[in-house]
């Protein structure tokens, strides 16, 4: 198995130094980190006299995130302290405070690389893909997309078929068969008249083995002035048997006011 080399033999030792790197006092977030606010990072450095090389590792993720326990040996921790906070735009002007502070230290040598771009990764060891047949249909595939006007009705109709592949035959013999429609539907009275459904069958056979199983589904949302009104339905089958059938409806008032 190939993987990574792992160097543990340096010429220097090294201290570790938890600094605050001061952010730009902007008002706005997109100069930077109101009020001067700094930010938390950890430095490696060679024990020498020497200029160094500075690497940075600057990552979306803060000191409360879940990858803190990894995160708190090496790197800077971005804007935020809570966890869900959203990351804002402000991050990638603070990336480049951090960056100029880097150019500013008396230890580097004039030069400013990011980890990614200093690590080579080996080709990454994969399974050998699977021999998978897709067997032509006799049946005429629908299109991705028909749009259709019923003029008595006054009605529009979309159609989109998300084209998931059909079916196809895996070296066991199993059979997988994906079919799914969408409909789109309003009638030119008025937008409440708006609905969508969604079709979706899913087969699995082995014909060696006289296996059969399918899963049929049906969601539709329509709407009126209060609320919208969802309904689905799933039927599994176990060739020709239902074996699992349920409905259920559920109402959604609308909030906007």
């Amino acid at each position: 198995m190939s993987r990574t080399s792992i160097r543990t033999d340096f010429p220097y030792e090294t201290r570790r130094e938890d600094v605050r790197i001061p952010m730009p006092g902007g008002t706005s977030q997109a100069e930077g980190s109101g009020g001067g606010v700094p930010l938390y990072a950890r430095v490696w450095r060679p024990v020498t006299e020497e200029p160094v090389r500075a690497l940075l590792e600057y990552l979306p993720y803060r000191l409360t995130d879940w990858t803190a326990p990894r995160d708190h040996q090496r790197h800077l921790w971005v804007r935020g302290a809570l966890p869900g906070d959203e990351y804002d735009v402000a991050e990638p002007a603070d990336g480049v405070a951090v960056v100029n502070w880097l150019a500013e230290q008396p230890w580097r040598t004039g030069s400013v690389g990011m980890s990614e771009d200093a690590v080579a990764w080996e080709e990454p060891e994969q399974a050998e893909p699977l021999e998978v047949v897709y067997p032509a249909s006799p049946e005429e595939r629908r299109p991705e997309r028909v749009v259709v006007r019923d003029v008595a009705k006054g009605e529009w109709r979309l159609e989109v078929d998300p084209k998931y592949g059909g079916t196809r035959v895996y070296p066991d013999g199993l059979e997988f068969t994906e079919d799914a429609l969408e409909t789109y539907t309003i009638e030119e009275s008025g937008p409440l008249t708006a609905r969508t459904r969604s079709d979706w069958t899913i087969r699995l056979r082995r014909p060696d083995r006289d296996w059969d199983v399918g899963v049929e589904t049906r969601s539709e949302i329509t709407c009126d002035a209060e609320a919208f009104h969802t309904s689905n339905g799933v039927v599994c089958r176990e060739g020709d048997e239902v074996v699992f059938h349920r409905t259920w409806e559920k109402r959604i008032p609308r909030t906007a006011g």
